[in-house]
């Protein structure tokens, strides 16, 4: 076994030498879900934002299987370190069936409709965002909704390298911007209430896309699932009220029960639901939608596992691990009162499809 400890050359050499192994991320304490074994070509550990810091948390590295699960029983504890949920799954979802076979064919079933735009999904102010855009955007102009969608809910295909390298509210900004200027919806956003999304890996690339489907009406919300609940009244309802609301109630959560942070690469969904006393004062669901999710940082984790601060004492930009946000379902509605409310839940799978 070879251990490597904020010795980045060390660690990619023994990559080169050792294509198919296995790596032991190891950060102690008796958290299981920290101490996590992966194969050597695991996504989780050949993130971008991890380059050049990737053995700040000791690596464990081995040839075999079996050498680094004695070590970790041995020195951790039987029950403190656990196989990746990811490269070591052994079942995996074949539906190849769902894609779609016309670039801009329109399926109606029961008032949803659908379109496949194929090619893979850029994200906001990344590479290929613009060509990706216009593609988006010459693709929807030819099937406008006679009735604009009051929720819109996106699949977003993505090689399986990349599944953990994109941030699913950075994906939706660019088909959610492209969808406007369209003629899909009004600028600001003011008739689309809902936007729900999921990201699924494939293995061929041909098979990246995103699968677009949209309802004249808003969802029928009713989660029975468990998860951590965060709710917050709001003042105001611009970017850095709703952002510090958050950041502020999850830090106090965080602090009188810190188990229930979610721990390092670990798949998640989240739903959000933002509620405005005035039906008429329209929120733009994509300016919020970000202030949101950013406001999230103490319970969704850091992704160099950073312990959170006070609101009054950070300084620092807030960064949340949300790249391991799988699922989002987000919601602008009118109510009684401004307010946000929040369910974070542990998303053990993800879909794949070959």
């Amino acid at each position: 076994m070879d251990v490597f400890n904020n010795d980045e050359a060390g660690y990619l050499a023994w990559h080169k030498e050792h294509p198919n192994s296995f790596v032991l991320n190891r950060f102690g304490g008796t958290n299981p879900a920290f101490n996590v074994l992966h194969r050597s070509n695991c996504v989780f550990l050949w993130r971008e934002k991890d380059e050049g810091k990737r053995t700040v948390v000791e690596k464990w590295c081995s040839a075999t299987e079996n050498e680094l699960a004695q070590q970790a029983d041995s020195n951790l504890g039987p029950q403190m370190w656990k196989r990746c949920g990811i490269c070591f799954r052994t079942a995996t979802r074949n539906n190849t069936d769902l894609i779609p076979s016309a670039v801009s064919e329109t399926t109606t079933l029961d008032s949803i409709e659908q379109l496949w735009i194929s090619g893979e999904p850029a994200v906001w102010l990344g590479s290929g965002e613009k060509e990706w855009k216009t593609r988006v955007r010459s693709i929807l102009e030819k099937d406008i909704p006679e009735v604009p969608p009051q929720w819109m809910d996106f699949e977003l295909r993505l090689p399986q390298e990349k599944l953990y390298r994109k941030d699913l509210d950075n994906l939706l900004t660019p088909l959610l911007e492209s969808a406007r200027d369209a003629g899909w919806t009004e600028r600001g956003f003011k008739q689309l209430g809902s936007v729900t999304a999921y990201k699924v890996a494939v293995t061929d690339i041909s098979k990246a896309g995103a699968l677009v489907k949209w309802h004249p009406e808003p969802p029928h919300c009713n989660h029975q699932r468990a998860g951590i609940l965060i709710e917050v009244p709001l003042t105001k309802l611009d970017a850095d009220t709703v952002k510090w609301a958050l950041y502020d109630k999850s830090y106090e959560l965080f602090q009188l029960r810190p188990e229930v942070r979610f721990p390092p690469l670990c798949p998640m969904s989240i739903d959000i639901l933002v509620t405005i006393d005035n039906a008429q004062q329209r929120k733009s669901i994509q300016a919020l939608m970000k202030p949101c999710i950013d406001g999230l940082e103490p319970i969704l984790g850091h992704p160099d596992n950073l312990l959170p601060e006070p609101r009054e004492v950070i300084s620092r930009r807030l960064a949340p691990q949300d790249e391991m946000v799988m699922s989002l379902n987000f919601h602008v509605w009118g109510g009684d009162s401004n307010r946000v409310a929040v369910l974070i839940s542990r998303l053990e799978d993800t879909i794949e499809y070959d």
